[in-house]
């Protein structure tokens, strides 16, 4: 066990990589992992850990209690930077305590709201059980099948990552995966991608959350593949694998694509 109850719905853990997180007791989600193992997302951790190095500027979108954040805030050091975007209101106080007792205000900037195609106000539906699936979507008949879930509906202000990071001159990881909002959110990065700002982009495959946007963010990165765009998967050690990225798109689901 990595976590030890400190009330108010509450658990403080112990990750296997250091630092610590307070996470909601309750959370179907996210908690269990954590609670259990420390660590979330395995390959992923193990890549940024091999990777991310002293003075690289990371963008985590989608960043909920702050998990990838602080791991990235430790990695990045104080000559580093960490931009994370969490929608979710409630994660967003958790993703704020998270960064303070790691002491890590020097190098991260946090944000409210929710990374889109355009500015503007959107509709947001707030899983209360498994608080890791909110999303700008509805969740579907699909989905429902599979979650006994709690869904309350809020409305977000949102953000375009060209504007906000027209200035920057070099991205060295944006790590993206907000549940079905990612074709939206790479409308709004078309700049920063096709100019080569960002380096390497994670991103989550997932059709289900994905809907009706689905096709049309597989047509996205299909074009980025035309433009010389590489693709690849993650080993269990968190190393890079060769992939075809039609055959990732038939599987309709993948955690953690990179694309360099």
């Amino acid at each position: 066990m990595r976590g030890t109850y400190i009330g108010k719905g509450k658990m403080l853990i112990s990750p296997i990589w250091g630092g610590k997180l307070i996470v909601p007791s309750n959370d179907l989600s996210l908690a269990p992992d954590l609670i259990i193992d420390g660590v979330l997302e395995s390959p992923l951790t193990r890549f940024f850990a091999k990777n991310v190095k002293k003075g690289d500027y990371v963008v985590d979108v989608g960043a909920n209690i702050g998990y990838f954040s602080v791991l990235l805030g430790h990695l990045v050091g104080s000559e580093g930077k960490v931009y994370s975007f969490e929608a979710n209101k409630y994660m967003y106080e958790y993703l704020l305590d998270n960064i303070s007792i790691n002491y890590l205000h020097d190098r991260c900037e946090l944000f409210n709201l929710a990374v889109y195609s355009e500015d503007t106000h959107i509709p947001f539906y707030v899983s209360k059980k498994y608080m890791g699936n909110s999303s700008i979507h509805p969740h579907s008949s699909e989905y429902r099948k599979h979650y006994k879930e709690d869904i309350e509906k809020i409305e977000i202000a949102t953000i375009v990552l060209d504007k906000f990071f027209q200035s920057q001159k070099k991205i060295d990881y944006l790590k993206i995966d907000i549940e079905g909002g990612e074709y939206n959110a790479f409308l709004g990065m078309d700049s920063l991608i096709k100019d080569n700002i960002l380096t390497t982009v994670i991103f989550e495959l997932n059709k289900g959350m994905l809907q009706s946007d689905w096709e049309p963010f597989t047509d996205i990165i299909l074009k980025l593949e035309v433009l010389g765009k590489k693709f690849y998967g993650l080993s269990d050690e968190g190393d890079l694998l060769e992939i075809e990225i039609r055959d990732l798109l038939k599987r309709e689901g993948y955690p953690y694509v990179v694309m360099q």
